[in-house]
């Protein structure tokens, strides 16, 4: 029944790559419990995302921004992963994918010069998706 509405759910969905991102994403996060400094090693390769704002997908929360540096996206205006952790200061964000190193956050300008989004539930197929 679940899975008719929220087709991300069904288990023939999973990608293959998934339980290496959960993992990654665990490790990361006990780390953070004893060595915040760990971060500014991840942050030395990590992409660049400017111009963002938080979206709620019924995934969860993405950040929409300009990437600079993405190692398979370039340079583009991309959605995220889903968001799990991110620097109180607002200097960086750790999604299910990657450490991002976080710029300007997008004004109300910004967001109105920018394309629509549509989620289909998975992710939408015009924009670029970090989920790599």
């Amino acid at each position: 029944m679940l899975t008719r509405i929220y087709r991300f759910l069904d288990p023939a969905r999973i990608p293959h790559e998934l339980p290496g991102r959960l993992q990654s994403l665990a490790q990361d996060c006990a780390t953070l419990e004893y060595d915040v400094a760990f971060v500014l090693a991840r942050l030395r390769t990590a992409p660049f995302l400017d111009l963002y704002s938080p979206v709620v997908t019924p995934l969860g929360l993405k950040l929409v921004g300009e990437v600079t540096q993405h190692p398979s996206l370039g340079s583009r205006r991309i959605i995220t992963s889903q968001v799990w952790f991110a620097d109180p200061d607002g200097c960086w964000a750790r999604t299910v994918s990657r450490f991002y190193r976080l710029g300007r956050p997008a004004d109300r300008i910004d967001i109105m010069r920018s394309p629509p989004l549509a989620f289909d539930g998975l992710s939408d197929s015009s924009w670029p998706v970090d989920d790599e």
